[in-house]
């Protein structure tokens, strides 16, 4: 199954944190009970726990933020598709979200990143596509696409935004009018 957070997620307003985790986990096929555990679960792990009860539209920008992700983890995806989930999250937030990624990734769930921040992906990333103009330009490790962008057998870039700067350049230089 796919989990998928939104760069701008929905969620019920009217329902409460806990009544949403348990309705998506109905959605997915989760049993009542197991879905009750789950959202529980993640609620505690998401530090939401002590707002469950509350209504979703009471909740600041980076709890809706962690509620949706939870939303998306609570039916244990082997593979998850986030786009930008790091905006609204305080740096605790953020924090606990890459550890929160990198052990998805040790427990072998497969995890699709979209984010313009470079360093994030340079942090997390095993394997990197670079999107220019809606087109692949390049795919590969960072030590890949290092080799790629250093064309003239100078030094490696010194971090995945020179290398996305050299590419996007080049890759803008084959465009035909």
């Amino acid at each position: 199954m796919t989990g998928y957070l939104p760069d701008h997620p929905f969620l019920y307003d009217k329902l409460t944190g806990l009544e949403l985790l348990r309705f998506v986990g109905s959605l997915y096929g989760l049993g009542a009970a197991d879905a009750a555990r789950r959202a529980a679960g993640l609620l505690e792990e998401f530090g939401l726990a002590r707002m469950a009860g509350e209504l979703t539209e009471t909740l600041s920008h980076g709890m809706r933020q962690r509620l949706a992700l939870a939303a998306a983890l609570v039916h244990r995806p082997r593979v998850l598709v986030l786009d930008e989930p790091m905006v609204g999250l305080d740096p605790e937030g953020t924090l606990e979200l890459r550890r929160l990624l990198r052990r998805l990734a040790t427990d072998g769930a497969t995890i699709f990143l979209s984010t313009h921040s470079l360093a994030v992906a340079e942090e997390l990333c095993s394997r990197i596509g670079i999107i220019d103009r809606g087109r692949l330009v390049a795919l590969g490790t960072l030590e890949e696409l290092r080799a790629r962008a250093q064309g003239d057998g100078g030094p490696d870039p010194a971090s995945l935004e020179a290398v996305f700067l050299d590419i996007v350049s080049a890759a803008d230089g084959d465009e035909t009018p």
